[in-house]
């Protein structure tokens, strides 16, 4: 039997993916480019292949304000956020950083699917997804 505490382990984002200092969220904001929609502003840094850290894999940082709403209801799209990040992450560039920034409107997102739509969409605009080569 396969113990699920490293099953989850092995799927979760790991501490290299998370943007978490207030340095980085700066860097991002400041050198990358903004792409936004009605619910979500992120903003996206490319970094060179050489320079970047041990593993090529791409980076997410999460902002949520308190206009959202109370504490459940912001930890809930960030649970809903970083779950789309996770789920897609294998679709994206490998050496970009990203901050994704939850509007107020995101209160009236109601269910992860419609979440996940969104950033993937927001994602294509933002032209981080990779194309697939045959």
């Amino acid at each position: 039997m396969i113990e699920t505490s490293r099953v989850m382990k092995k799927f979760a984002l790991g501490k290299i993916q998370r943007v978490s200092r207030e340095a980085e969220f700066k860097k991002i904001m400041r050198r990358g480019k903004s792409f936004a929609d009605r619910y979500f502003v992120v903003y996206v840094l490319e970094t060179n292949p050489d320079t970047s850290r041990r593993t090529a894999r791409p980076r997410l940082g999460l902002s949520v304000d308190r206009r959202i709403g109370k504490a459940v209801m912001r930890n809930r799209i960030k649970r809903w956020m970083r779950e789309a990040f996770r789920f897609h992450q294998s679709n994206l560039k490998r050496d970009i950083q990203m901050v994704l920034i939850a509007r107020s409107s995101a209160k009236e997102l109601i269910n992860y699917p419609e979440v996940e739509r969104r950033m993937v969409a927001l994602c294509s605009k933002a032209g981080i997804v990779r194309k697939w080569s045959k």
